[in-house]
């Protein structure tokens, strides 16, 4: 397509977006309930899933990923095995090279060796370091392990939204992470990772000078490395301290000012990206009405985008054909993508993602007019779009198309190409599972962890058995992901969960407790699942204990109204069982607090019968 047919396109991002039927899709959620001992189990599946894995015709893989070597890494800290650490990294170091859009594999392997799971590993980080007083590499880990710590503690809710408690932690934590980093590159700077990493750290702290003087040093020795411009450009804008007038004269003069072709006219796209979503957070008052949402953005985008960065946008995504066309396509999706997710923004996303698609010679169509001629990231994209409006099933249509465009895409690598069709595997998992297909969702899932080792939700393969009432092997699934990686919390869950509907009382609550007693999403619903253990045992007394024990399960800071109904509702049960009714009936009202949980007012209308009954001796 020629330029001044994209120009008309992009020209539509300014046109005042139709209005449109808002689309809600209901996730799934486990309702846990005093029920029979045991759940009927349903059928064995292993011979399905064997033969819908066997029909996606994958070829075994050849190579150690990357991911599998911070695996070796993150296993070689925690048993202190520092020679073998300091090998691992010595060799991604030696055969990673400066290129403009990545630091590879070097800059993967640091971001994949923390455990946040594993409330030991900072004391082996710890270690690491005073054993290498003088070695920047440990100092880096660690600052990657805090900084990833420090955002787990603070969550990714707005500053007035989060507990101070909370924020108290996340500063901590962070300014440790700075210290770290910064004493890191004092020793060695010789990498770019580095100077992207202090950047991120530095993020935490918004907008400032010294986060500016953080990107000159590190475009001063590495001018040409991308990313660290997107890392400073994203905190110029409004809700980081910084605004729109700034984030322009930034991207002026590091992509205005660099010459014809360069990498960094790419800028004028992430800065389309940041408008949006300035726009975006502006109208963040009418979330979660997407349609009043899209109203209140437009006006906005209209207001701050100009005609010549819809040029500069139109000429940076022109550049696809002089560069590596797997990295421009790769640093192409991050935006792409985050612009999907960009509540209001689906106008303007739609018209990118089709000016994206015609330069890289792709079509967005459901049904290509040429199969296998795609960018195999547009169709990643696309299926991401249809996903988000709920049709699943034209998501996998384009997911399979994606695989069939990787086939005919050139890769730097064996490994990039492997990481491509993983992470497609990945997304269809998913797709599966909001269409309820598990055993399609524990084939895809199966052969992302064949192919790219894909570990991150390995847990699903037990969960989509747990939802096919497959029980044993639910139950071996996730022993194999806890074998994968022991602080798999979400594999204890669904495993416990299993153990607890087939009836083995013991390892279910083995599996729950961990859980329980982590900082994971997953702990409440954990703690829950621990005490319905106990009430199937008729042992309402341990039941009350764990109900008692863990005090999060009434915070509403970190748990859900859901749970904290059910937690109180339970616990209402509980001593109604022991005979403590006025605490029974404290409990039966605060849970319909919370929710309406119907059992709860069967209660409380029983409780105020029978204590008034008390009182008048009838």
């Amino acid at each position: 397509m020629k330029s001044s047919k994209m120009a008309r396109l992009l020209s539509i991002l300014l046109r005042r977006p139709p209005t449109r039927i808002a689309l809600s899709v209901l996730s799934l959620a486990i309702v846990l309930g005093c029920g029979p001992a045991a759940q009927a189990a349903g059928r064995d599946f292993t011979d399905e899933v064997k033969a819908r894995i066997a029909a996606l015709n994958l070829k075994p893989r050849t190579i150690e990923l990357t991911s599998e070597k911070a695996l070796r890494a993150r296993n070689a800290i925690k048993q202190e095995d520092f020679p073998a650490v300091d090998k691992i990294v010595a060799t991604a170091l030696a055969s990673s090279r400066v290129e403009t859009w990545r630091f590879f594999p070097f800059g993967d392997l640091i971001g994949a060796i923390p455990d946040l799971n594993d409330r030991d590993f900072e004391g082996h980080l710890d270690a690491w370091v005073a054993r290498n007083k003088n070695d920047a590499i440990p100092l880096l880990v660690r600052a990657a392990y805090l900084h990833d710590k420090a955002w787990l503690e603070r969550g990714s809710n707005f500053v007035s939204e989060t507990p101070a408690a909370r924020m108290e932690a996340y500063g901590v934590l962070i300014e440790r992470a700075r210290t770290d980093i910064e004493a890191s590159i004092h020793l060695d700077g010789g990498n770019p990772y580095s100077f992207q990493l202090w950047l991120k750290i530095l993020r935490g702290y918004g907008f400032s000078d010294e986060m500016m003087r953080a990107f000159e040093a590190g475009v001063a020795k590495y001018p040409g490395y991308y990313p660290l411009y997107p890392a400073m450009l994203v905190v110029l804008q409004p809700k980081w301290g910084g605004s729109v007038e700034a984030m322009y004269a930034f991207v002026d003069r590091y992509a205005g000012e660099a010459a014809d072709g360069s990498p960094l006219k790419l800028l004028h796209v992430a800065l389309y990206r940041y408008l949006l979503e300035t726009a975006a957070t502006g109208c963040s008052r009418f979330w979660p009405d997407n349609d009043k949402m899209t109203e209140c953005t437009a006006p906005s985008m209209q207001a701050v985008v100009t005609k010549d960065l819809e040029r500069k946008v139109v000429d940076a995504l022109n550049l696809y054909d002089r560069f590596d066309k797997y990295q421009f396509s790769t640093t192409l999706e991050q935006p792409l993508s985050n612009m999907l997710k960009t509540s209001g923004g689906e106008h303007y996303t739609g018209a990118m993602l089709e000016l994206a698609a015609s330069s890289m010679h792709s079509d967005t169509q459901l049904k290509q007019d040429k199969p296998g001629s795609n960018n195999y990231v547009i169709d990643k994209v696309v299926a991401e779009s249809w996903s988000r409006k709920g049709f699943y099933d034209n998501a996998l249509q384009k997911d399979e198309e994606a695989l069939r465009d990787i086939e005919a895409m050139s890769f730097p690598g064996d490994e990039e190409k492997y990481l491509a069709i993983a992470g497609v595997y990945e997304h269809m998992a998913y797709l599966a599972n909001k269409l309820h297909r598990y055993v399609d969702m524990i084939a895809y899932e199966e052969a992302a962890i064949a192919i790219g080792n894909k570990t991150g939700q390995d847990h699903a393969v037990c969960f989509a058995y747990y939802q096919l009432k497959d029980y044993d092997n639910a139950i071996r699934s996730c022993t194999q992901a806890i074998d994968r990686w022991p602080g798999n919390l979400p594999a204890h869950y669904w495993r416990g969960v299993a153990h607890s509907d087939k009836g083995d009382a013991d390892p279910a609550a083995r599996d729950l407790t961990v859980v329980a007693e982590s900082e994971h999403q997953f702990r409440s619903s954990a703690a829950i699942a621990l005490s319905m253990v106990h009430f199937r045992r008729n042992d309402n007394g341990s039941a009350l204990d764990v109900l008692n024990r863990y005090k999060y399960l009434y915070d509403t800071a970190v748990t859900s109204k859901q749970d904290i109904a059910v937690s109180y509702n339970n616990r209402c049960y509980a001593y109604m069982q022991l005979g403590e009714l006025k605490a029974a009936l404290d409990d039966c009202t605060a849970s319909l607090k919370y929710g309406a949980i119907p059992d709860a007012f069967r209660k409380q209308r029983e409780l105020m019968t029978r204590l008034s009954a008390s009182a008048t001796g009838k």
